[in-house]
């Protein structure tokens, strides 16, 4: 999975900053039109202010309510916010430059791109301001803006908007780092540190449309620790979570890079592998159940081994839908188990006995156990 950027929100969070941007923009306009209404003194260019208002409002109503344009959010919201800043640029230009008192006004975008748009734009942001505010005092000094006194004045009056930028990029950035921290908290299973299936399944829906987008197969694998009861009964439950936590971590250094692992429940394990025929889904299995069943658990006496039997479903020849593809791979996995343990088996090998076997409640999560002396494999074996 990618690394996500913390100085950004999620998706979800812009579109609720979406809002807060709208209000901001007609907060923009009301502060204007209250200037013009009851300005201190006579303005020069009112028809001018005016049109620029009406022009604004005009890409509001047409950028955000009708829809005009369909952009992803984050772009949506940078363009808004430079729509923003050349507005208010406009006004400042025509109401004393420097001197003007709607100055103030460039915080609002400022204030906003910080916590949204993350360093990078608003860095971007306070600069074009600073070259304005630069540009429109060389209009009113002229050489004499680059004498000492006259440039320090200039930059103090413009440390209030350089301060906000910083002191909320890091107010963001910090907000940002709680809220992906929390959220990882609550996508990763305690135990063994995989994602849970909250997180998988978000990945497995998206993977499901990028697969459909590009007409590319992937496969879904069920696996499962074959002695966990029993290294319970025998040795505790502190020893069955180093088992689960064994197989996990065989699973982990089994599979790519761009395969991804969770943890179903109890010694349960799921895999989304993409780009992989049932073919290629085979030989990941059977790579994760050698790597599992060469390592040893250490219980503090002696070491155990475990086994693992895995179930998979490919997508689109076994199942077309996501729903569908977790149920055949938890067949598949059952069917590995009443065949022995320690098995892979693909959903297109289940004889249609063992299907209806596998839909017997009964028999659904206990099948009957082997004698051990057809099943060695799935006792626990101690190690000195």
């Amino acid at each position: 999975m990618k690394k996500k950027d913390v100085d950004l929100p999620d998706p979800i969070e812009l579109r609720g900053f979406n809002r807060t941007l709208a209000e901001i923009e007609w907060l923009l306009l009301v502060l204007v039109l209250v200037y013009l209404v009851l300005p201190e003194e006579p303005i020069e260019q009112t028809l001018g202010i005016a049109g620029a208002v009406a022009v604004f409002a005009v890409f509001i109503l047409g950028f955000r309510y009708l829809n005009l344009f369909t952009l992803p959010a984050r772009w949506k919201l940078t363009i808004e916010t430079w729509a923003m800043l050349a507005f208010t640029a406009f006004v400042v230009w025509h109401t004393g430059k420097v001197d003007s008192p709607l100055i103030s006004l460039f915080l609002l975008v400022i204030v906003f791109s910080a916590l949204t748009l993350g360093k990078l734009i608003t860095l971007l942001e306070v600069a074009l301001i600073a070259s304005f505010y630069l540009l429109a005092a060389y209009t009113v000094d002229g050489a004499e803006l680059f004498a000492y006194s006259t440039f320090s004045r200039l930059m103090l009056l413009f440390a209030p908007v350089a301060l906000v930028a910083y002191v909320t990029s890091l107010v963001a950035s910090d907000m940002s780092f709680s809220r992906t921290f929390v959220q990882r908290l609550s996508e990763t299973d305690e135990l063994t540190g995989l994602p849970n299936m909250r997180a998988f399944s978000v990945a497995l829906n998206r993977h499901r449309d990028s697969a459909v987008m590009r007409d590319r197969p992937f496969g879904l694998m069920m696996v499962d620790a074959d002695n966990l009861k029993e290294v319970n009964d025998r040795y505790g439950h502190s020893v069955g979570n180093q088992v689960i936590r064994a197989v996990a971590e065989g699973i982990r250094r089994s599979i790519r890079s761009a395969d991804l692992v969770a943890r179903y429940g109890g010694d349960e394990f799921i895999l989304l592998l993409p780009d992989t025929t049932e073919q290629a889904a085979r030989e990941a299995g059977e790579r994760i159940r050698m790597m599992v069943a060469g390592t040893l658990i250490d219980t503090g006496k002696d070491a155990v081994t475990t086994t693992v039997s895995i179930g998979y479903a490919t997508y689109p020849s076994m199942a077309t839908e996501v729903d569908d593809l977790m149920v055949r791979a938890d067949e598949a996995l059952y069917a590995s188990k009443r065949a022995g343990r320690n098995r892979i088996f693909a959903f297109s090998e289940i004889s249609e006995m063992a299907r209806a076997r596998h839909e017997d409640p009964d028999s659904r999560r206990e099948p009957p156990a082997l004698p051990s002396s057809l099943n060695p494999e799935s006792q626990i074996e101690p190690r000195h």
